[in-house]
């Protein structure tokens, strides 16, 4: 069965099926922005990717989606402590890799959500969490973890 933009019948069925029928609709009906869109598409393809990243390689929602357990996360430790007391995923994941960017919670310094996540940050940074490159999975001593 093949969709067809056209059909009202194939539209909202699924997320996936709408992208699809949306791209399908691009490329029929603005052949120009569906060329520019590849385009884009092969240029980011071809950028290297340098060895340190100013930001995480993924999004703290991208993750979740993708993968079923967040022990896969280069810092899961710090990732499930960031999720478990609240925090949105993409600012979990931010904070994860080591970056102290609490205004994304709340301008509030007062926040209790801003100051929690303030002391879970500062007991991994005490203990030198960011300070080494993240361990296999096999190697991670438990008992060093703050809970």
């Amino acid at each position: 069965m093949t969709l067809d933009y056209k059909n009202p019948n194939d539209w909202g069925k699924s997320p996936l099926t709408d992208s699809a029928l949306r791209l399908q609709q691009i490329k029929t009906e603005n052949p120009e922005q569906w060329a520019a869109m590849i385009e884009a598409d092969i240029e980011a393809l071809d950028t290297p990717l340098e060895e340190i990243e100013d930001y995480p390689p993924f999004t703290g929602t991208e993750f979740l989606a993708t993968h079923s357990t967040i022990d896969d996360h280069p810092y899961s430790a710090a990732f499930g402590q960031f999720l478990g007391n609240g925090i949105d995923a993409d600012i979990a994941n931010i904070l994860a890799f080591g970056s102290n960017r609490f205004d994304l919670i709340s301008e509030d310094f007062d926040d209790p959500v801003r100051q929690l996540a303030t002391r879970i940050y500062n007991r991994f940074e005490e203990m030198g969490y960011w300070d080494e490159v993240p361990q296999e999975s096999s190697d991670i001593n438990y008992d060093y973890i703050p809970y």
